[in-house]
């Protein structure tokens, strides 16, 4: 059972914090609040799928996968149909960090290896970035107790000294 004031990522919306209970009711449910860019967003979900819902990574993890991103390895799934794969990633990136982080790199990598070859990457690719860059921000931000600005500096200093893009001077 999860406490009041809690971070839990939701499979859908991410890191939300339970705000209550409803134990009253027929179905009862779990009170969130899930807050995606400017706004808040207010959620009933049902007491009884709960198991679906899971706590953030601890601050201890999150400066591990912070420091360890160069050793992080990008996910190997291909499938044929462009649509499957990215139902694939979708799947990952609701467990939460670090997969969202290991997504981000891979769509990262990818996107690269295309315009490497003179191709235009699959635009599945830049939606998965942003969603997975999104989540793992929001998630990385709450573990450190730090703004989503300073998480992504340490990952751009990250990012960069794994050489996946360069230096600017």
């Amino acid at each position: 059972m999860f406490e009041i004031g809690q971070h839990v990522i939701h499979p859908g919306q991410g890191v939300c914090t339970v705000t209550g209970f409803t134990e009253d009711a027929a179905h009862p449910m779990i009170l969130l609040r899930a807050k995606s860019g400017h706004a808040e967003t207010h959620l009933m979900y049902p007491l009884a799928q709960q198991s679906r819902l899971h706590a953030i990574i601890s601050r201890e993890d999150a400066e591990d996968l912070i420091d360890s991103y160069a050793d992080l390895t990008v996910d190997s799934f291909t499938e044929r149909n462009s649509a499957l794969e990215e139902t694939h990633f979708k799947q990952q990136l609701k467990l939460g960090a670090p997969e969202t982080v290991r997504v981000a790199k891979t769509m990262r990598h990818r996107i690269a290896e295309a315009e490497a070859h003179g191709k235009k990457p699959s635009s599945y690719y830049s939606r998965m970035l942003k969603e997975a860059r999104r989540r793992t921000l929001e998630e990385l931000s709450v573990a450190l107790g730090a703004d989503e600005d300073a998480v992504e500096e340490r990952f751009k200093e990250a990012i960069i000294q794994a050489g996946e893009i360069p230096a600017l001077n």
